[in-house]
């Protein structure tokens, strides 16, 4: 029994990298941070990071950079962070912020870039 109640898919490639920035609304300090993406679908992302996550963040104004290995292809994304595990990853949303035709160029690029087993014949 399938208990997952996403609306949308999850999509996984390894090798693509993501920057963090998270902007502070009352000052001008931004945090960055580093990380490479566990997953992705329309309405948000899942990235482990490299570091851990420095305590007391704002929620809102994230933007993350993605970018594809081996092609260099990115996106800019800006969402919130959502929820915050203990394995260093770092759940952002941004359905509210984008539009989903936003995010299909790249997510389109991302199954280009997916490895398919070959097939051999014998």
């Amino acid at each position: 029994m399938n208990t997952d109640k996403r609306q949308h898919p999850r999509l996984s490639l390894k090798g693509v990298h993501a920057n963090i920035t998270i902007s502070n609304a009352l000052s001008e300090d931004s945090i960055h941070l580093e990380g490479d993406m566990v997953d992705m679908s329309y309405s948000g992302i899942r990235i482990k990071l490299l570091s851990e996550m420095p305590q007391n963040l704002p929620a809102s104004n994230v933007k993350i950079v993605l970018t594809l290995p081996n092609s260099d292809i990115s996106c800019t994304i800006k969402g919130a962070i959502r929820h915050i595990n203990n394995n260093a990853e770092v759940g952002l949303h941004y359905r509210d912020y984008h539009k989903e035709d936003d995010v299909d160029a790249f997510m389109f690029e991302c199954v280009k870039h997916i490895d398919t087993p070959t097939h051999h014949i014998i």
